[in-house]
């Protein structure tokens, strides 16, 4: 016999556990593995992702689709069993079949792939968007950006971006696929004797579709008609605690899929999340150009003060004086000129006092919080109660904003409110200081009325804390500002 003919064919054994487990990771089927204590042993991306189980979690009461199925199984059933996950994190099937005595294997459909794909194109169109508004991007270009992601997401022939501005909705983003069909950026449709989509989410403020525009009432359903569309989702934006505007997609074929709205969701929160940072920058731009043309101002009334009151008393005093050396051989007008120079040195350091006070008071400096709002009341023309100030010092910013709040305060006060007497309250918490100026006055004060209190409010944020007025009409006003601690 030859060498060849003797020569034998080698069986392969079974395959090592940390090959099939390379394999199983590897696959695009979904696939888990439990034991009798419903405890996930195995589950590879795919199964993860489709149902949210991992290995080490636990299938408990929660997920009543599929706890019941496993508890049947281990209680003795050995049948295959189907099994539809209406609440994993997609709708999608598989089958649960017993292993062996300890564990359960679960396969879920071909469908779980797709399912998985379409999250895959829903996580990338986010982070595009995400990516956006991150760069703080202008919102024009956000608007634009959203309605082409969720139109192409779900498969729509038309999307757009509507802004609410009244009665009336405002397209302010637009996509569509192919030719453009109606619903241009700037198209405005009302919000009256509408059963729209725009109306309905105007009025709820929830989520919702029409699966057939044929007899819904108003101008936008007759516009969505007019160009063929057929069917439509919508969600709604909330930004600053209002529904700001929705985003829409709309089909020209049929129904979009039943989880429309819920995959319309992360784009709308992130929209909202790029108006209110827009709504921020825009707020502390605005701020700070305040602040810029304060600092002018207050130059200028400095220069202006100086030039008409202590500048003048001291040419004055200079010219005196002058006078004054010719005359020293006549003691009688020699007094009446030191009399004279003496009254207007006098007015002109008090002048310069004063001006010094209005840029940070020698008072506060020198002795702290506390002997200045005292020193503020004792000034005041109606009675001023203040309370609760710490005898500590705090940080130099942080008194000087305390202590103009409440001046700006008395003295709108003062002016304006006919009140009786003033309440100032001080408390420390852990880790704030908050000042409220309380007066029993006839109310109704405006905060954007002034530049006064728009002014201390700049001030307040500038230190991180917040500024806010309550002034109902009758019932006296208060200025609270909260302010962070300094370490």
């Amino acid at each position: 016999m030859s060498a060849t003919s003797r020569r034998t064919r080698t069986v392969p054994g079974p395959l090592p556990p940390t090959a099939l487990r390379g394999l199983l990771d590897a696959t695009p089927a979904a696939v888990g593995c439990f034991d009798a204590a419903l405890r996930t042993v195995y589950a590879n991306t795919a199964f993860t992702m489709a149902t949210g189980l991992q290995a080490g979690s636990v299938v408990d009461d929660d997920q009543r689709d599929l706890a019941p199925a496993l508890k049947e199984m281990v209680a003795g059933s050995s049948a295959p069993r189907r099994v539809r996950l209406g609440r994993a994190r997609m709708p999608v099937s598989g089958t649960l079949f017993r292993l062996d005595d300890a564990y359960i294997g679960m396969v879920l459909d071909a469908g779980a792939h797709e399912a998985l794909a379409a999250l895959a194109d829903e996580q990338s169109a986010l982070r595009r968007v995400a990516v956006l508004v991150a760069a703080g991007s202008e919102p024009e270009e956000i608007f634009t950006a959203v309605a082409e992601e969720v139109g192409r997401l779900l498969g729509g022939k038309s999307a757009a971006t509507i802004r609410y501005d009244g009665d009336l909705a405002w397209t302010v983003g637009r996509w569509s696929e192919g030719e453009t069909r109606g619903f241009a950026v700037g198209t405005a449709v009302p919000l009256a004797d509408s059963e729209g989509l725009t109306a309905i989410v105007a009025r709820t403020g929830e989520p919702a579709r029409i699966d057939d525009y044929a007899g819904v009432k108003g101008h936008a359903a007759e516009l969505m008609r007019q160009n063929g569309y057929r069917s439509a989702v919508a969600a709604p934006v909330v930004a600053g605690g209002r529904t700001w505007g929705l985003v829409l997609v709309a089909s020209s074929t049929g129904s979009l899929g039943q989880d429309a709205e819920r995959r319309l969701a992360g784009f709308t929160e992130l929209l909202a999340l790029a108006l209110e940072s827009a709504e921020t920058r825009t707020q502390l731009n605005a701020s700070r150009v305040r602040i810029l043309e304060a600092g002018i101002a207050e130059r200028r009334r400095l220069e202006r003060n100086l030039h008409d009151g202590a500048q003048q008393r001291l040419v004055a005093l200079a010219v005196q004086l002058r006078v004054l050396q010719k005359r020293v051989e006549d003691p009688e007008l020699a007094r009446t000129l030191l009399s004279a120079a003496s009254e207007e040195l006098e007015q002109a350091l008090g002048e310069l006092r004063e001006l010094a006070r209005g840029l940070h008071p020698a008072v506060l400096a020198d002795r702290g919080l506390a002997p200045a709002l005292e020193t503020l009341a004792s000034r005041s023309p109606l009675p001023v109660i203040v309370e609760g100030v710490p005898q500590e010092r705090l940080a130099m910013a942080l008194e000087a904003a305390v202590y103009f709040v409440v001046a700006e305060s008395l003295t709108n006060t003062v002016k304006h409110a006919e009140a009786t007497e003033v309440h100032v309250q001080m408390a420390c918490t852990s880790g704030e200081v908050i000042v409220e100026i309380a007066d029993n006055g006839h109310g109704g004060a405006d905060p954007a009325g002034g530049s006064g209190l728009r002014g201390l409010a700049d001030r307040v944020e500038a230190l991180g804390g917040r500024l806010a007025v309550e002034s109902s009409p009758g019932s006296g006003s208060v200025v609270r500002a909260q302010l962070p601690l300094s370490e």
